[in-house]
């Protein structure tokens, strides 16, 4: 079970009083310090705006690791291109699925992100509190030929490389510049899965570096190259 958390630009916010950018849904007895935390890396750097925008900038994956008042908190993200808010403005739509260590499935952050339907893409436009958790579906995942690492780079390899790196050092902040062609996400996947199962949420990563605060970690930082 895991805890949700909305938040774009809206006339009207779950917080008395608040608008434009806020939090607009997000799972009831959630501690309020969290989500202070949580809209601190609910930033979005627009690529390109104007018509069709939408679909030319690259959606945010991340996975990464906060800590607070003696709790630990994985957090899975999904920071999109919203189009344009009530005023007119540019938004943006940021979801955050919180889990506990004792929540955390053995396939991996990266496998969970691929789930389908698992991560909200876009708000409903209602304001609420959601009463009940989030299930998380039990993925498993074995170390399998990295055939998108092989396409991608010609040799399947190179996922080990990145794998041994993280393994010499999990601390090391590791950059990757990618064409906006290439699904960096599947990338980080396949390597995470070549990690034994209790490594495999060690891995932090963002799939769009937006320059992250230090409340949380974040090791594998990605940007597209087309980007600023």
């Amino acid at each position: 079970m895991a805890w949700e958390l909305s938040i774009t630009s809206a006339p009207r916010g779950l917080k008395p009083g608040s608008a434009g950018f806020c939090p607009v849904a997000h799972t009831q007895n959630m501690p309020p310090l969290l989500i202070e935390r949580l809209e601190t890396i609910s930033g979005y750097r627009h690529v390109e705006i104007g018509a069709g925008s939408s679909q030319r900038n690259p959606i945010v994956w991340s996975h990464t690791i906060l800590r607070l008042s003696g709790e630990t908190y994985h957090v899975l993200s999904r920071i999109c291109d919203a189009g344009r808010d009530y005023s007119g403005r540019s938004n943006r739509f940021a979801y955050h699925l919180v889990l506990k260590p004792r929540e955390l499935v053995p396939a991996g952050p990266a496998a969970l992100l691929q789930t389908p339907g698992l991560l909200r893409e876009q708000w409903d436009g209602q304001v609420c509190l959601i009463p009940n958790e989030k299930e998380i579906p039990k993925l498993t995942s074995q170390a399998k030929p990295c055939v998108t690492w092989e396409r991608v780079l010609g040799d399947a390899g190179w996922a080990g490389v990145l794998v041994q790196r993280f393994l010499n050092d999990s601390q090391k902040t590791v950059y990757f510049v990618y064409p906006a062609e290439v699904d960096i996400l599947k990338l980080f996947g396949e390597a995470i899965a070549l990690l034994p199962t209790a490594l495999r949420w060690k891995v932090t990563f963002s799939t769009f570096d937006q320059g992250l605060p230090e409340v949380v970690l974040c090791r594998w930082r990605a940007i597209p190259e087309h980007a600023p």
